[in-house]
């Protein structure tokens, strides 16, 4: 036969065993509210690296010390060009250094590359900055372009895995990779307009798809040949 003891407290002694765990978990929450390595960050890329629209300059620097464009620069700089007329033509801006020389032949071949590209004359500008003959060509237009915080924070030990959080640049490089690969950034802040769908071409679908549905459920259905 299994007993059982009753144990009773009087009332006074379970008042005080009360006040004494109300105690101890006060003392432990504001413990945690004091605690900032409590708090925790977003463990999204996408909060912690958010993308922004911003409009600005956006260049590019040939080198003018072999005196011509080369393989390298050539499609440098036709890629540049294509970029710039498909972000909605702005003026383009070749900027070379006013000692002439080298940089000068450079600075024309640009604006005649620029031309065979589609570019117009009147969209092509021309401008010196103070810097000797062999100082490097910038050419540049203004457009919009997505960008979030630069990356490479190392301010915490990757090697401390105790605490089992991520480090301060989780998700950077993904973000950065897909602010550089938008190809139109105005469209992440206004989503670009849906074509309406021609009611026509609706119809034909459907009509194709249900007797499609219709034939196949015809043919599962029809009993198989005896033998």
């Amino acid at each position: 036969m299994v007993s059982f003891k009753i144990v009773s407290y009087r009332s006074g002694t379970f008042g005080l065993l009360c006040c004494a765990a109300l105690s101890l978990s006060g003392c432990i929450s504001d413990d945690i509210a004091m605690d900032d390595s409590l708090q925790t960050r977003p463990y999204s890329g996408s909060k912690a690296y958010p993308i922004s629209v911003e409009k600005g300059p956006i260049a590019l620097e040939i080198s003018s010390a072999h005196g011509t464009l080369q393989p390298n620069q050539i499609n440098a700089v036709t890629a540049f060009v294509n970029q710039a007329m498909s972000s909605g033509v702005t003026p383009v801006t070749i900027n070379r250094p006013s000692g002439g020389g080298s940089s000068a032949r450079v600075a024309s071949e640009i604006a005649a590359l620029m031309s065979q590209q589609g570019l117009s004359r009147n969209m092509i500008r021309v401008a010196t900055y103070s810097a000797p003959a062999s100082g490097a060509v910038v050419i540049s237009y203004v457009s919009t372009y997505a960008k979030t915080k630069p990356c490479g924070d190392w301010s915490e030990d990757a090697s401390d895995t105790d605490s089992n959080s991520h480090l301060p640049s989780h998700g950077c490089a993904v973000q950065a990779n897909i602010a550089a690969m938008v190809a139109n950034p105005s469209t992440l802040v206004v989503p670009a307009a849906v074509d309406p769908v021609v009611a026509s071409t609706r119809t034909k679908v459907v009509s194709s798809l249900d007797s499609l549905a219709t034939a196949s459920t015809s043919s599962t259905s029809s009993p198989s040949p005896t033998p």
